[in-house]
């Protein structure tokens, strides 16, 4: 259970290297909005790229504070019925989610490949003028996000299993 255990902390500190990604994301896009909207209202121009690049920078932003969420214990659960559960109950819980959760990021992964796929067998990119033309990077970063979601589910239903395990 140590090696276990340890390759939880590893994917742990891999989530917390993420976090620091994503804000500095969000910070960067604060900022880019804040210049789109000066250029738009103050100087009658704003362009097209700058605009998409908002939305290209709100994918990566999303989909990795997901994940930070779950390193964080952060995520939704009906608190009324939690709160009231014995500690054995709640890792009971918890264990089940995070493996749900984990299953669930793999069909995601699954079902998201085609799409992924098409997008970058015609190397898509924005249909407008002046626009960005990654767009299949965007949806690259789909599966790849929902892996590492998986892996910090895997991370913490290894922590709640040797909780139960330990009696703690």
């Amino acid at each position: 259970m140590t090696f276990v255990l340890k390759f939880a902390d590893l994917i742990d500190g891999m989530t917390r290297i993420i976090s620091r990604i994503a804000s500095a994301l969000l910070l960067f896009m604060v900022g880019l909005v804040f210049f789109n909207v000066a250029g738009r209202y103050v100087f009658g121009n704003a362009s097209v790229w700058m605009q998409e690049l908002e939305w290209h920078l709100l994918v990566p932003i999303a989909l990795l504070g997901i994940i930070v969420l779950m390193l964080e214990n952060g995520h939704v659960r009906v608190d009324m019925v939690y709160d009231k559960l014995g500690s054995r109950a709640r890792r009971w819980i918890d264990l089940v989610s995070m493996l749900l959760g984990a299953a669930i990021s793999l069909l995601f992964i699954k079902y998201s490949l085609g799409f992924v796929d098409s997008s970058f067998s015609l190397l898509e990119g924005s249909p407008d003028p002046g626009g960005l033309p990654g767009r299949w990077l965007l949806k690259g970063f789909i599966p790849f996000a929902f892996a590492l979601l998986a892996l910090q589910c895997l991370a913490n239903a290894v922590r709640h299993a040797a909780a139960l395990r330990s009696g703690a």
